[in-house]
């Protein structure tokens, strides 16, 4: 029993030094295109950064017209909720890239101050978790829902190019998605936004639905 007792002390320990420990991650990728292979602007393409809250690595979600993409928001289907939000920075004459940090942010802190926002008191969001990036083009920053467009994601939770994505215990850890034209070693393709934002299966049914109830009546006329 005292043996047990101590063990579950020791536990609630490590979460309290988890909790009090201050992260600082950093997140840029270059350069980043639209479907079409053409540099990103700011004003027209967000970048969100997501995180798998279930400890997992499969990490590509499906986002779906009208999702809900604001900063906590858990991504339809998915363990994947999102941390940030941010407009791809872009200056004449440089690739599209996207810059994104968390700043000194210990986990489970509650409200805080930091530049980077109220980002670990998110539900489930901790230490070792892997994350990803979603860039959607046509999309403003004052926009919290997901509009009709292309999008491109990348993650490196294999650990294919950068020892891998994932939230650490404290500490300050910088990742990036660097493409080859750069100097780095991530196929250029995978910059680019291929994706399409597709219908929700129910607007889909409705559409459906409509379309055969149009075609019976156009029988029922005949």
């Amino acid at each position: 029993m005292k043996k047990l007792l101590i063990a579950t002390i020791a536990a609630a320990s490590l979460v309290g030094m988890q909790a009090m420990a201050n992260i600082s991650v950093s997140l840029t990728a270059n350069q980043i295109y639209d479907n079409t292979g053409v540099n990103v602007a700011p004003g027209n393409t967000v970048g969100l950064w997501y995180v798998d809250t279930s400890g997992g690595t499969s990490l590509a979600p499906t986002l779906s017209l009208g999702e809900n993409i604001a900063v906590g928001a858990l991504l339809t289907g998915t363990t994947d909720r999102i941390i940030q939000v941010n407009d791809i920075n872009n200056t004449t004459g440089s690739p599209g890239s996207i810059g994104l940090s968390i700043v000194n942010e210990p986990y489970g802190s509650g409200p805080g101050t930091d530049s980077a926002g109220d980002l670990y008191s998110l539900v489930g969001v901790t230490s070792g978790d892997s994350f990803g990036l979603i860039w959607l083009v046509n999309q403003s920053l004052n926009v919290t829902t997901a509009q009709t467009g292309h999008y491109g994601e990348f993650n490196d939770a294999a650990g294919n190019f950068s020892n891998g994505w994932t939230l650490p215990v404290s500490g300050t850890v910088s990742y990036d998605m660097t493409t080859e034209s750069q100097g780095g070693s991530v196929p250029e393709s995978a910059g680019i936004a291929n994706l399409s934002i597709v219908p929700e299966p129910s607007s889909v049914m409705l559409v459906v639905v409509g379309l055969l109830g149009g075609l019976g009546l156009i029988r029922r006329r005949r």
